[in-house]
C-alpha cells in the first residue's frame, strides 16, 4: 500500500510543473488579450469612413491627446467612452466601439493623478476625435499595453 502511494505521489510531482506551466500560459493569454488590437482600430476606421453619411453637422467632442494617455490612461479612455456615447446618440446608432472601449478602460490605471475631467480637453470635430482615438490605440499596441 505504501509503494502505491509513493508512485501516486511521484506522478503528481511530475505532473505539477506541467500543470503550473499551462496555467501560466492561459493567464498570460488572458492578460494579453487585447481590445485595442486591429479589431478596435478597424471599428474606428469603419466609423471614419461612414462619417460623411452620418450628417453630424457641427458635432464637437472633447478629445484627449496622446500625451494625456501617458499619464492618465484610464481617465483619458473614460473621456473617449463618454464622447463615443455622445457620438452614438448623435448618429442614432449603437456602436460596437463603445463596448470595446469600456472593456479596455477597466484594464488601465492612471499613472499620475489627479487627471483632468473630460471637459478640460479641447473640443474637436468627430473626424479629428476618431483619428486621435486611432492614434492612441495604435500607441497602446506599440507601448505593449495591448498585444495583437
Amino acid at each position: 500500500m505504501s509503494g502505491r502511494r509513493t508512485e501516486q505521489h511521484q506522478y503528481y510531482m511530475d505532473f505539477a510543473p506541467l500543470l503550473l506551466y499551462l496555467v501560466a500560459v492561459i493567464l498570460r493569454q488572458a492578460k494579453c488579450h487585447s481590445l485595442c488590437t486591429s479589431e478596435t482600430v478597424a471599428e474606428v476606421d469603419k466609423l471614419l469612413k461612414n462619417l460623411p453619411k452620418m450628417k453630424l453637422y457641427d458635432c464637437k467632442l472633447y478629445t484627449p491627446t496622446l500625451n494625456d494617455y501617458r499619464n492618465c490612461s484610464k481617465s483619458m479612455l473614460e473621456c473617449f467612452v463618454k464622447e463615443t456615447t455622445v457620438l452614438s446618440a448623435e448618429t442614432k446608432e449603437r456602436l460596437k466601439l463603445l463596448r470595446m472601449l469600456k472593456n479596455l478602460r477597466r484594464r488601465l490605471q492612471d499613472r499620475k493623478p489627479p487627471c483632468p475631467v473630460c471637459e478640460f480637453y479641447k473640443e474637436e470635430k468627430a473626424e479629428t476625435f476618431l483619428k486621435t482615438l486611432v492614434t492612441i490605440l495604435q500607441a497602446m499596441n506599440t507601448m505593449g499595453n495591448c498585444s495583437g
